[in-house]
């Protein structure tokens, strides 16, 4: 009897292993994840070449992470344990001051080598475009760089900074909008949500004043933007997603234009007369409440009427921006490179726009795969 109790820990252990097993056999594989808000790796298909190049061992391993039964509750009982025994971080998550999670990254989560072509194709967009354009490029800062002081003590994450100075040499100073300086001076304010990794609107409105004072504009226009609505108290965001754990919940606001406003969805698929798609507030994504998430073209009108068309490149950290931009041109063509099969040059092209914006968050413009070969 006193053997079968020595045994018992890799006895259960073993049970555990083969359950787990069993129940990752039987259920079937998930495509999307709506708590990360992302889609979920599928079973990779073995080749000789993937093998050699380490690529689908790699895949392999997400898969079996992202598929893995009652992940959810496993990485709840993690982040649980971890905290329990003092760590200040859990699955590449920081534990921050004021109930801020920030996400943790590292020199591994970048590719040199995508970084730098990313960054040449950007150059070498602005370059064209400057020839009938007026250029501007907007890189949001990630929470964690411009939040910094909310971090842990000794808390070691990517500097930034080596982006931003390669960013400065291959584009003109002019070119650049300035936003992390205005981020990082309010950084005491709600400029980016506790438990998601995007700016609040708040932010997204220090942003536009920013980029109206580097067209050199007044800034009482945006003074007078500032006023917004609360719709939402509940919103916990993809980086809680993460660490599944108790958090203080954000709060999402909105900006509503003066103008009436027409937004035409995806080259005629759907009109719209609001920026805002309400019914995701009742849904675990509520920050598609703008625009319904990212869509691959948005033709915004409704704006000044001064015959000026801008166009706009962004990622999802646009989304929260337009509504605070859009009443300033007659026309506003969104586009998301990663959901349009189209060269950037043959937006310039098809649209003639007086100005240009492109809008990135500074990680995923680093981590995109698909910049670089849509110029």
């Amino acid at each position: 009897m006193k053997r079968f109790f020595r045994l018992m820990p890799a006895l259960t252990l073993i049970i555990m292993l083969f359950a787990g097993m069993f129940m990752g056999i039987l259920q079937k594989d998930h495509t999307y994840s709506s708590a990360e808000n992302r889609m979920l790796q599928k079973l990779p298909k073995p080749s000789a070449k993937k093998i050699l190049r380490g690529k689908f061992q790699k895949k392999y391993e997400t898969y079996l992470s992202d598929q893995f039964p009652k992940r959810d509750s496993w990485i709840k009982l993690q982040t649980t344990a971890e905290r329990a025994f003092g760590k200040k971080e859990s699955n590449g998550v920081y534990f921050g001051k004021d109930g801020y999670l920030l996400e943790k990254y590292t020199e591994e989560d970048f590719d040199e080598k995508l970084v730098k072509r990313n960054i040449t194709a950007l150059g070498k967009f602005v370059r064209q475009a400057s020839k009938t354009s007026n250029v501007k490029v907007m890189m949001v800062p990630s929470k964690t760089y411009a939040l910094d002081a909310y971090l842990p003590a000794f808390a070691e994450t990517y500097d930034e900074n080596i982006f931003y100075s390669q960013l400065k040499k291959e584009l003109p100073d002019d070119v650049i909008v300035p936003v992390c300086d205005i981020l990082q001076k309010n950084k005491n304010d709600y400029i980016y949500y506790r438990t998601d990794h995007h700016w609040t609107t708040l932010g997204a409105w220090y942003g536009y004043c920013s980029y109206l004072d580097a067209f050199g504009k007044n800034l009482k226009n945006a003074d007078l933007k500032k006023e917004q609505k609360k719709v939402c108290d509940n919103f916990l965001g993809t980086t809680h997603s993460k660490v599944n754990m108790y958090s203080q919940k954000d709060e999402i606001s909105i900006y509503e234009p003066k103008s009436k406003m027409k937004v035409i969805y995806n080259l005629g698929e759907k009109t719209e007369n609001s920026f805002y798609q309400t019914k995701f507030l009742k849904k675990k994504d509520k920050y598609s409440v703008f625009f319904g998430g990212n869509q691959a073209v948005l033709e915004i009108s409704g704006g000044k009427k001064n015959k000026k068309t801008l166009l706009m490149i962004k990622d999802s950290f646009a989304n929260c921006f337009i509504p605070f931009i859009a009443e300033d041109y007659e026309k506003v063509i969104v586009v998301d490179m990663r959901h349009l099969n189209l060269g950037m040059s043959m937006l310039l092209k098809n649209y003639k726009p007086k100005d240009v914006l492109i809008l990135y968050n500074s990680v995923q413009f680093m981590q995109d795969k698909e910049f670089a070969i849509k110029p």
